[in-house]
């Protein structure tokens, strides 16, 4: 139940972060039309990376206050 509330903040903050950054490249653009694309781009892919901590703090935070235990992976070097 956690993964799919994890998956969910994160698909809203990844569409959050894209719409941020396509409005960042439309004034880089409007200003400089030669970066406009590469603009894009770059914070295209880096939205990726961007929103996967942003909604993890945020499931975390969300799953707390419902008044559950945050579940931890258990991951040790063999």
């Amino acid at each position: 139940m956690q993964a799919l509330a994890l998956m969910t903040v994160y698909i809203f903050t990844t569409i959050t972060v894209q719409f941020i950054g396509f409005l960042i490249s439309q004034l880089i653009d409007y200003e400089f039309p030669t970066f406009g694309l590469m603009t894009f781009l770059v914070l295209f892919l880096s939205a990726f990376g961007l929103a996967w901590p942003i909604a993890v703090v945020i499931s975390e935070r969300l799953i707390k206050r419902v008044g559950y235990e945050v579940e931890k992976a258990d991951v040790r070097a063999t």
